[in-house]
């Protein structure tokens, strides 16, 4: 009988370091599986969602994922599974554990969609979500699994393997800096309309004169855009013709874009009282939030039934608001360049025009974005008071471009490969971004107030505004609006990289000087006469870039050629970040691998020393 040489390992049995170098193959193996499956569902996501958008679109079934999050969520889940599916069967996987994946896939919705339906979560709530509860979906029906996601499933064809390096290496090059842009456009998010920082202030409307017609700039409680809603509310109330209020479903503070926050003059409820359950003259809708569903059918549902019987001025993106309530349908309506492919996907039913300041519809005017604001008013102007107030009012608020009797052309702007690269560039990598006090002073105008801010807060996180006051009380300004700060000049040293002081009239404060002492950058925005937004673009321009103040205007739909901006030229630094940290990535990623490698073919040898 042969016995084997003493000290000898039976063949059967792996040896103790194979077994652990084994043991690292299967993990190593079951990571890549599900990167791989991440990849896939990506890609799914991607490619078959665009196909199936573009389907429908053609066979006049589109939709919204803002307006129909329910459609949106179902999609956006079935095109990952079946990106993922497919992956798994290409690599050999039973139909058992593929069907168990894909149901993995659509478990979240069970929880998630009824928390949409009561209202608890938004839309985008809802989306956000899903993309983060499928992963532990996932990973734990592959750890019920496990065996079979830690083998080598099914052999690798040599141009999937190509395309999976390829990809692995994409991945690798985008994932650090898509996560940073991930996390500064939500920090940007949030910014835009961030919680007022006062919940509680009371509001001092003007008298009501019944010889006069009304006007009111709606609101809804959880913000509207500070151009629209300021730029409108002072041409209308420098004509001293109107009755000017703000309005809003409640009467507390509710932020405008930027950080500016807002107590309105009157609710919808006290309007009513006010006007004895009439409409006003003129409701003026500029853009809100797309986030708060429920606050927006509140205004949606007022502006229906109740200011449709006057005229109605949609300003921007406040045509989208206009439209929701089916008022626009068959008209022939203009909005901003930057949203009209999404207005028109969304409401089919409207015609949606371009090039133009403003379309007037009779009973419903639209403007283009933004500063095209200061033509559809004066357009209202023209008709209720008369074209003397409104050459009069254009030349009190600086506006050269008026033309009286008829909308002027606009050029017809549209998004560059530069202007998209700016975009992403500000919000997502300008993580040290300066923070910048606007000082709030009584009499402020409410064009210099959103001059000072909108700039900073419109497609852009150049800048982090926070009206403050020297006290923190509130003020009135040039036409009786109440404004709330967010903060205190105290320690404004530690606080702010700059001080901004919008108003013609503001005369230097004690506490503003104090910060100028204390090393604080001081700007006063009107140093010389003009528009009022010519002096905050060419301080956006000065203290950040040109191009950064040329984004700006082009979205604000204001002509800078004849402004003279001068400042820093374009932000190569800032194009530097996204490109170090993705091959930042690539590098761990890479040197990663190589120590896996490495650990896995040293093992064997070892064990084999040792023996």
């Amino acid at each position: 009988m042969n016995y084997p040489r003493q000290g000898a390992a039976d063949s059967r049995v792996p040896a103790t370091g194979e077994a652990h170098t084994a043991g690292r193959a299967s993990w190593w193996r079951f990571a890549w599986h599900f990167l791989e499956m991440v990849v896939a569902m990506l890609a799914g996501m991607l490619v078959l969602g665009a196909a199936l958008n573009a389907v429908l679109g053609a066979a006049g079934w589109g939709y919204s994922h803002a307006d129909q999050p329910m459609i949106g969520s179902l999609e956006m889940v079935l095109t990952m599974s079946l990106g993922m599916a497919a992956w798994m069967r290409y690599r050999r996987h039973g139909w058992a554990s593929t069907l168990e994946m894909v149901a993995a896939m659509f478990a979240p919705l069970v929880v998630l969609v009824p928390l949409l339906w009561a209202g608890a979560v938004s839309g985008g709530t809802t989306m956000t979500l899903l993309h983060v509860l499928m992963l532990p979906a996932m990973l734990i029906v592959m750890l019920r699994r496990r065996e079979e996601y830690s083998r080598a499933h099914g052999p690798v064809r040599p141009a999937a393997r190509v395309i999976g390096r390829g990809l692995a290496v994409l991945l690798a090059l985008l994932l650090v800096p898509g996560a940073v842009y991930t996390a500064g456009s939500a920090a940007y998010a949030r910014s835009q309309y961030g919680r007022p920082g006062v919940t509680t202030a009371t509001a001092t409307p003007a008298v009501h004169d019944p010889g006069k017609p009304t006007a009111v700039v709606v609101v809804g409680n959880s913000g509207a855009n500070i151009a629209d809603a300021l730029v409108s509310y002072e041409v209308l109330a420098v004509t001293g013709a109107f009755n000017v209020y703000t309005v809003a479903p409640e009467r507390r503070p509710l932020p405008l874009l930027g950080g500016l926050d807002l107590v309105p003059d009157l609710s919808f409820a006290q309007l009513g009282q006010r006007l004895s359950g009439s409409a006003p003259d003129v409701t003026v809708v500029p853009a809100m939030p797309d986030s708060d569903v429920s606050d927006r059918a509140r205004v949606t549902s007022w502006i229906k039934d109740t200011a449709s019987d006057g005229l109605l001025l949609s300003v921007c993106a406040g045509a989208q608001l206009v439209a929701e309530t089916g008022l626009l349908d068959g008209r022939d309506v203009t909005s901003h360049w930057y949203r009209l492919a999404e207005f028109e996907h969304d409401h089919p039913g409207v015609n949606w025009r371009r090039g133009i300041r403003y379309i007037d519809g009779g009973d419903v005017i639209s403007t283009g974005g933004l500063l095209s604001a200061v033509d559809g008013t004066l357009r209202v102007v023209e008709r209720l008071v008369g074209t003397d107030s409104a050459r009069a009012a254009a030349q009190a608020v600086g506006w050269r471009y008026y033309t009286p009797g008829r909308a002027a052309a606009l050029p017809q702007s549209e998004l560059t490969f530069s202007d998209a690269v700016l975009h992403l560039l500000n919000v997502g990598f300008r993580w040290d971004a300066p923070t910048v006090g606007v000082v709030l002073t009584d009499g402020v105008g409410e064009l210099e107030l959103a001059a000072a801010f909108d700039p900073y807060a419109e497609h852009s996180m150049a800048a982090r505004t926070v009206a403050v006051t020297p006290d923190g009380s509130a003020v009135r300004s040039r036409h009786g609006l109440t404004f709330v700060p967010r903060g205190t000049l105290a320690n404004a040293a530690d606080r702010f990289d700059r001080l901004l002081v919008p108003g013609a009239a503001a005369s230097p404060h004690p506490a503003v000087d104090a910060a100028r002492r204390a090393g604080v950058p001081v700007e006063y925005l009107r140093s010389q006469p003009g528009f009022a937004f010519d002096a905050g673009l060419r301080e956006v321009a000065h203290a950040m870039d040109v191009p950064t103040a040329q984004w700006a205007a082009k979205v604000l739909e204001y002509p800078a050629g004849g402004l003279g901006l001068s400042g820093p030229g374009w932000p190569w630094t800032l194009v530097l970040r996204p490109l170090f940290l993705g091959l930042a990535g690539l590098a761990a990623a890479l040197g990663a691998a190589w120590l896996i490698r490495r650990a896995r073919t040293r093992r064997p040898v070892d064990a084999r020393s040792q023996e």
